[in-house]
């Protein structure tokens, strides 16, 4: 039962750094064999035993992804280039399959190791990345200038994913876990942090306020986690300040800190991290007092103030304004019932002439915005839907181990994805979605084995979604704008080409 009840941390530890050195699994190739592997390993799930898993606790969070692919391979109907849709729902196939693998591997036992599986994960990828910035040598990227963008390939999902390590490591430290794993997790935070901080990646950081502001209302001992953060927080302050100061990011020749000694320090500021942890003892564990609420309260505010803020001025500078102007106006006004078809973005862009100024682009920079202008207000229900179910039994759950971590990485995982193409890059969902599976499965009780229908049914759902994976290999298909003589939307009166 040991074997099985780890099983499950296969799909974190896996999937994200192989997806993220395959540049975040942004190309098509990656999805193949991404959804073919989460695929075989929730039938092998079904196969091997037929305990419940998770599937009669959190059915709905499977429905509702399973419900997001058809309806976005059903836009193909009515899209302005049907071929975009049809590899966004690839796409979405490969996030069905985790997700049901997530819930048929888990067991009652095995629920609390998805959270430092998922942190162990993110921690490799990143340290790598950050091992390759500082010692292979500064190399200018059109797109990218010298900010630490591989080797997911963008410097906004090493953000993020920065930020998830950051809120999971600070849970895992304010836990009751081994010392030596409290350590080991505050090892991570200055890499982490550092990593953010050469990503320069703004969502990221209100990210991961909105992240932290979570984490501390969720957790029954807020106290703690405080305690946590202050004890951590002065080695990441050196090792990002640090990175700030070396200006590697700028376009300069001769930083002022060359690599190889920011990577010294970067270590030097992970071991003090771990020995504070060490020697410093936590307050124990109890409820809050009213003053410690109304100071979380009150920082909250400011967050959340602060954040308004913030993405008011995002959605007003360039070139996000105009993302946003034509995913709304051209695609979610003009089409609003059903969208625009998945994966059309690109092709509204182009055509709105705004490619000629500000370059191209093949996603609106918001999950919601862009779901809604693609695949219509029914899209967007299922999104939410998807995103949202996982929370069901979350604040009910928040006494047990790690789970007030996971609600605020996964709390800080939306609000990013509300400001960036997060959902195109399968290495930052999957492993938001494992932090999903950390909520939605973190209380499971002892249940009658499936029956043989119930078998069946999953052992077929698993099949067919690796069916549809592996289908792939044969489409040539890759995101593009394709502007060359579209098609109109086939949805009647809501037929509009932009203008």
């Amino acid at each position: 039962m040991a074997g099985v009840a780890r099983a499950v941390v296969a799909v974190p530890l896996v999937l994200v750094p192989a997806l993220g050195v395959a540049q975040g699994g942004y190309s098509p190739d990656a999805w193949v064999w991404a959804g073919a592997l989460a695929a075989w390993g929730a039938a092998v799930g079904v196969v091997v035993s037929a305990h419940p898993g998770a599937l009669r606790r959190a059915w709905p969070w499977a429905l509702a992804s399973a419900a997001v692919a058809a309806w976005t391979i059903l836009s193909a109907l009515w899209s302005a280039h049907a071929a975009q849709s049809v590899l966004e729902a690839r796409r979405a196939v490969v996030y069905v399959a985790v997700v049901l693998a997530l819930l048929v591997l888990v067991r009652r036992e095995s629920s609390r190791l998805i959270v430092p599986a998922t942190h162990v994960a993110i921690s490799l990828l990143l340290l790598y990345g950050v091992a390759r910035y500082l010692l292979g040598g500064r190399h200018y990227d059109t797109f990218e200038g010298y900010l630490l963008h591989q080797p997911l390939g963008y410097a906004n999902a090493v953000g993020v994913l920065a930020t998830l390590g950051l809120l999971l490591a600070l849970g895992i430290v304010a836990g009751t876990a081994p010392v030596r794993a409290r350590a080991g997790a505050a090892a991570t935070v200055p890499v982490l942090a550092l990593a953010l901080d050469l990503s320069e990646s703004t969502a990221s950081v209100l990210a991961l306020g909105a992240g932290l502001a979570v984490l501390a209302l969720a957790s029954p001992a807020t106290v703690r986690v405080l305690a946590a953060g202050a004890i951590v927080a002065p080695p990441a302050a050196v090792a990002a300040g640090l990175g700030s100061a070396s200006q590697l990011t700028l376009v300069t020749e001769t930083p002022r800190i060359s690599g190889p000694v920011l990577a010294a320090a970067a270590a030097a500021c992970a071991l003090a991290a771990a020995a504070l942890v060490v020697r410093l003892r936590l307050p124990a564990e109890r409820r809050p007092g009213r003053r410690v609420r109304a100071l979380v309260l009150a920082a909250v505010l400011v967050i959340a103030l602060g954040g308004a803020a913030a993405v008011a001025r995002s959605g007003a500078t360039e070139p996000r304004a105009s993302y946003y102007r034509v995913a709304w106006h051209d695609e979610a006004a003009r089409h609003p019932l059903l969208g625009t078809g998945a994966g059309t973005f690109g092709l509204y862009w182009a055509r709105s002439g705004k490619a000629v100024e500000l370059e191209g682009a093949l996603d609106a920079h918001s999950l919601y915005l862009e779901t809604l202008a693609e695949i219509g207000v029914p899209g967007l229900l299922l999104v939410l839907a998807m995103l949202l179910a996982p929370l069901r039994h979350a604040i009910a759950d928040r006494r047990l181990p790690y789970v007030p971590a996971a609600l605020g990485a996964y709390a800080a995982f939306l609000v990013h994805a509300g400001l960036d193409w997060d959902w195109e890059m399968p290495a930052v969902v999957v492993a938001a979605l494992c932090l999903g599976g950390a909520l939605a499965t973190a209380r499971l009780a002892d249940e009658r084995p499936l029956g043989r229908g119930t078998r069946g049914a999953t052992l077929a759902a698993a099949a067919v979604l690796g069916a549809c994976s592996l289908a792939g290999v044969q489409s040539s298909t890759v995101p593009a704008a394709a502007p060359e003589k579209p098609r109109a939307p086939r949805c009647g009166a809501l037929s509009q080409t932009p203008t």
